[in-house]
């Protein structure tokens, strides 16, 4: 049995030594009394002004969502077998080789179950110019195959055009499409829109039409059988040709099958990213359930823009829905801080001024000083759609160790110290159901941050041991000897269970 050894290092903030001056957790209703609320409300799936049959849309606390029938989050599993590949409708065919058309082949002989004589639509419809050869070619290849090809009609809703035309299987081209009307499509779906399958909630946005000759492929999934037959590595391409690709947000539960070696054509660097993806049925999609606040509520926004959520415009950064605490004397009172906890998802935000959560401070109350912005957080490039500090002090920051995920984490920002009636202000905007934001937990102090060791506790049992702690702002490193050599467990949680081998291991948790 091996001997296993607990070390906890790494100390994780806390604010119990301090004063508080004041503190909100959404726990019961406080409109009006504690706080002030600009866009509240709720509309549930297909009450928005373009019907979402994806999520509901709201700014509210998250008992009067869940008092719905809804949850803050995207829970959201597939409803049939999904892949994404990297392709293009322009891509000429000329130039692919014949692995490269097996594993196009083998993709779709996955998703279909083998199926024979199918009625294959494409949503929106191929293109059928003479530069729309990579789509084409996937019609005459599945024509030649024994297969219908039909295209979308969206006078028609989807559900019943697939039953009144016999719809076995859906490719979303580079076209186009719409993933309001996709993403619950009941039949497996083949994907190589990455503008698209942000919103279809099979990758993040990945690289839109661009030219790219990708190499060297190679099979990351052996056992996968989209893989049987074809070679370790091989050329899907014999030359740059037009790619839509893959972003780097993936479902956990997906596949990568294949992978190639893309350079960074503004920074030089080389990184992994993935050729094709497949996802099985049940999945869980991209997103997940907001996690890890305090009590039993706290305040949640999705789809901000959405106009039936409340009276009034809200829908820009100059007009967006916000939360505004009420004031707190922190006059003469030494080293104030504001720490409150923070999650969203991590999915399908872009870069830009239409999705932000921004934190703002009125150092003076009524007085003459205006609300200035402490913090801001947005997606930082088009390719990565989750949070991170964009801002602090009208600075840009860009601070990735500041990112935001489903699960809560405390961010802590300095007040200045010639504060003296603060109030504070939430502010927000999103454009889609499952860009959500979530916060709690506010908490204005005075005095020194007093750190205090995070607890770590084992049980050994079966062949394993399980290791259990408080809180989310840790990561679980391992190693083999001491005392270097740590590296972190990937997603490892509370409850994480450890093999018991014939080696010697020590495990201890380390503050985020």
């Amino acid at each position: 049995m091996a001997a296993l050894t607990f070390l906890v290092i790494g100390l994780a903030s806390s604010i119990s030594a301090q004063t508080v001056l004041y503190q909100e957790g959404f726990e019961s209703e406080g409109e009006g009394t504690r706080y002030t609320v600009e866009g509240r409300g709720f509309v549930p799936k297909n009450g928005q002004v373009n019907p979402v049959p994806g999520g509901s849309s709201y700014w509210n606390r998250s008992t009067e969502v869940v008092a719905k029938g809804e949850v803050v989050g995207v829970p959201f599993p597939a409803p049939a077998r999904r892949a994404v590949i990297s392709f293009n409708h322009r891509l000429d065919p000329a130039s692919l080789t014949s692995d490269g058309k097996k594993l196009l082949d083998s993709v779709i002989g996955w998703l279909s179950a083998g199926k024979k004589n199918m009625v294959i639509m494409f949503s929106a419809p191929r293109g059928t110019g003479e530069s729309d050869l990579g789509d084409i070619y996937l019609v005459e290849t599945l024509t030649a195959a024994g297969h219908t090809v039909i295209d979308d009609d969206t006078n028609e809703a989807l559900a019943a055009r697939i039953t009144a035309q016999k719809v076995d299987l859906i490719i979303n081209s580079s076209t186009g499409g719409d993933p309001i009307r996709l993403a619950t499509a009941p039949v497996p779906m083949l994907s190589f829109a990455h503008d698209l399958t942000g919103d279809l909630l099979l990758s993040t946005r990945g690289l839109i039409d661009v030219n790219l000759d990708p190499g060297v492929i190679k099979i990351e999934s052996a056992a996968h059988p989209v893989a049987a037959g074809l070679p370790a590595t091989f050329k899907f391409v014999s030359q740059e040709q037009p790619f839509d690709a893959p972003g780097l947000g993936l479902p956990p539960g997906s596949v990568v099958v294949a992978s190639y070696q893309y350079t960074n054509p503004e920074t030089g660097t080389v990184g992994t990213r993935p050729f094709v993806v497949v996802t099985e049925k049940g999945v869980q999609l991209l997103g997940g359930l907001i996690s890890g606040m305090e009590g039993t509520a706290f305040w949640a926004g999705a789809d901000l823009n959405e106009p039936n959520i409340s009276d009034g415009t809200f829908n820009t950064i100059d007009t967006p829905r916000s939360l505004t605490l009420k004031e707190v004397n922190v006059a003469g009172k030494p080293k104030v801080k504001l720490t409150f906890a923070l999650a969203a998802t991590e999915v399908d935000f872009d870069a830009g001024a239409d999705d932000f959560f921004s934190i703002k401070i009125d150092p003076d109350g009524a007085g003459p000083s205006e609300f200035v912005e402490l913090a801001r957080y947005g997606a930082p490039t088009g390719s990565e759609k989750f949070y991170i500090e964009m801002l602090k002090d009208g600075v840009e920051s860009k601070d990735y160790k500041k990112r935001v995920g489903i699960v809560a984490k405390d961010f802590t920002y300095d007040i200045p110290a010639d504060a003296t009636k603060l109030v504070v202000r939430f502010e927000s905007n999103s454009t889609f159901w499952n860009e959500i934001v979530a916060f709690d937990n506010i908490r204005i102090t005075s005095g020194d941050i007093v750190t205090k060791p995070p607890t770590i506790a084992f049980a050994a049992a079966g062949g394993e041991v399980t290791l259990t702690w408080e809180g989310s702002n840790y990561n679980l490193e391992t190693t083999s000897s001491l005392p270097s050599g740590w590296t972190v467990v990937p997603n490892a949680t509370s409850g994480y269970k450890a093999k018991i081998n014939s080696g010697i291991g020590f495990f201890r948790l380390k503050s985020k």
